[in-house]
């Protein structure tokens, strides 16, 4: 067992003076996220740590097709034009119907295409569907362009243009769509040219008359023209498809080592503090103390032995430093109680309490064979369903322990998880209940405060509100989360960036980082609301559902709620860059 964390755990105090009431207002309590700042720090939220090549491809498609629909309506609206200049109007029985084709095509490009337009100023409407119908109304305005014009005129280079944009995209099957429809167009007006269905010598560029063989010789030519235009299209967007996967992939270990360096050197610098203590070869009470088994800000943890027995137990003495502080001490002897109250094989058992003899309270805990879940995580980066599945499972019946009692734990993480060996197996156990909160108590040794660990924290903790069960919930998803992907589901560079992002921003897509199917995702993003009406009732609801969506048997209500959350405020996404109807009701730290 051990005290030391990665990542502390942050207990707000509030302002001096004042009475609770007034230091827990919103207008009275230090803001962990200023109001100026909150805007500051975004671009080191967790949407932006987490670039992936499908997230980098979509936002890339929404600026080519807002390009590509003015630059159509504009094209159009200059041929609509064009081709009522006197003179420019074709020859022969059907000019005025070759005339008014043109002229209806063009209209519904021109009106189409500003349409698409300004509908594609907001980026998350991007709609590859729409795309494509749009660009297969422009290969149609082609065609009766080069029926106008001449089958051919310089109107078939636009054709080329069309299937190279198209080709580019980052749905096949839609330039496939495309080229197809301009080749097999384009070729069945070269036929009709070539057997004088279609008048070459009455459009508006008339050309001299040909051979049947001499036209279907120009038409296949121009059929491989449009067909390599395809092909090198098709080529360009695989590059760069490969070079972003690289550019992702290299981001990501970069990323990764940067964390496995930072968590080595939170290990480094836990095991230089950790040095024998104070109390190493002391008895106290019925205890022979050991060596320091973890040190923390508050607190060390020895290894000790029940005098007569073999019987270990892990004895957790209080700093000296923060003896004069009423405040840490009735949090350090509120957790033994607390603790003592909840039975449940997954919660660290407390065997007794009592005072050193000078003067320092230590609690006696049940000694644990095994390793932490962050210790866990650090060797390999993430469990997997199955192994998640149970670590949710075994915590769930904890939290409902809990949850019976009034207790929430508020400080949930994966150092607080501590994975037991033992005769019949490893099970889940939860450590450290010193921050928790009674619910039916009046008020806690942190009234007003935002406690808990930010990277963990629900959004009401993030802002020092009131808090329930549902906060645990959360920190419980953040976890599976973690496990599931490995990675952290909010980070950033300090704790105000860290914040800012628990409050609003979604994690990016868990399946951009894993295989995972589309129901546990869902229940990740119930897990992860912002609103805590929107999340599970209860710990052990999540649990149950993640088995039921492993299984692809989610309540169909669940997964109605998840859609229309994520509807809402989708993976990777701000709330801040949402339209105002659609942000989440989250006041603004």
């Amino acid at each position: 067992m051990s005290l030391g964390t990665d990542e502390a755990t942050v207990v707000e105090a509030p302002r001096p003076g004042g009475t609770a009431s007034d230091q827990s207002s919103d207008s009275n309590r230090t803001p962990l996220v200023g109001a100026e700042s909150s805007r500051s720090v975004q671009s080191s939220g967790s949407a932006d740590l987490w670039l992936t090549t499908p997230g980098i491809l979509a936002t890339e498609g929404a600026t080519r097709g807002r390009a590509l629909a003015r630059l159509a309506a504009l094209v159009a609206a200059a041929a609509l034009i064009a081709i009522w200049i006197p003179g420019a109007a074709p020859t022969g029985e059907h000019a005025p119907l070759r005339q008014w084709l043109a002229t209806t095509v063009l209209l519904l490009v021109v009106v189409a295409s500003a349409g698409v337009a300004v509908w594609y100023r907001d980026e998350h409407r991007y709609s590859p569907k729409l795309e494509l119908a749009h660009g297969m109304l422009c290969v149609l305005a082609i065609l009766t362009m080069c029926v106008h014009l001449g089958v051919f005129s310089p109107a078939v280079m636009t054709l080329c243009l069309g299937i190279y944009y198209f080709g580019l995209s980052d749905w096949e099957l839609a330039g496939r769509l495309v080229f197809a429809t301009s080749a097999l167009g384009f070729f069945i007006l070269c036929v009709l040219a070539a057997f004088g269905v279609l008048d070459v010598g009455s459009s508006v560029l008339a050309m001299r008359p040909a051979s049947s063989a001499t036209l279907l010789s120009f038409g296949l030519v121009c059929q491989v023209i449009l067909g390599t235009t395809f092909w090198l299209a098709r080529q360009s967007r695989r590059a760069t498809r490969r070079a972003f996967s690289r550019l992702e992939r290299a981001a990501q270990q970069i990323q990764k080592r940067d964390a496995l360096l930072d968590e080595a050197q939170a290990d480094l610098d836990r095991a230089m503090r950790i040095k024998p203590g104070a109390y190493t070869g002391a008895q106290v009470e019925h205890y022979d103390v050991g060596e320091v088994i973890g040190r923390g800000a508050m607190g060390e943890v020895y290894r000790a032995s029940v005098r007569g027995s073999e019987q270990l137990a892990a004895l957790k003495f209080l700093q000296h430093v923060v003896l004069d502080d009423p405040a840490s001490v009735g949090r350090f002897f509120r957790e033994a109680d607390i603790v003592a109250r909840l039975e449940s094989p997954h919660i660290v058992r407390v065997l007794g309490t009592g005072h050193a003899p000078d003067g320092a309270p230590f609690i006696a805990m049940e000694f644990l064979e095994g390793e932490d879940l962050a210790q866990k995580l650090r060797r390999k980066r993430r469990l997997g369903i199955s192994a998640t599945l149970a670590l949710v499972e075994e915590v769930s019946r904890a939290l409902t322990v809990a949850e019976d009692a009034g207790i929430v734990h508020r400080d949930l993480k994966p150092q607080n998880l501590f994975q037991v060996s033992g005769p019949v197996g490893q099970s889940w156990k939860i450590l450290d209940f010193g921050v928790s909160k009674v619910m039916a108590s009046t008020g806690t040794l942190t009234q007003g405060a935002a406690v808990g660990t930010p990277s963990y924290m629900s959004p009401e903790q993030a802002r020092g509100a009131e808090v329930d069960h549902r906060a645990d919930v959360f920190a419980l998803g953040v976890i599976a989360y973690r496990c599931l992907t490995g990675r952290p589901a909010f980070t950033g560079p300090d704790m105000v960036s860290t914040l800012y992002n628990v409050l609003h921003v979604q994690p990016i897509q868990p399946s951009k980082l894993a295989r995972l199917p589309l129901d546990v995702e869902r229940v990740l993003a119930l897990a992860l609301a912002k609103q805590r009406d929107r999340r599970f009732g209860s710990a052990s609801m999540l649990a149950a559902a993640l088995h039921e969506a492993v299984r692809h048997r989610l309540d169909p209500r669940l997964r109605a709620d998840a859609d229309a959350l994520l509807a809402r405020h989708g993976w990777g996404v701000d709330d801040e860059d949402l339209p105002r109807p659609h942000r989440a009701s989250l006041p603004t730290l």
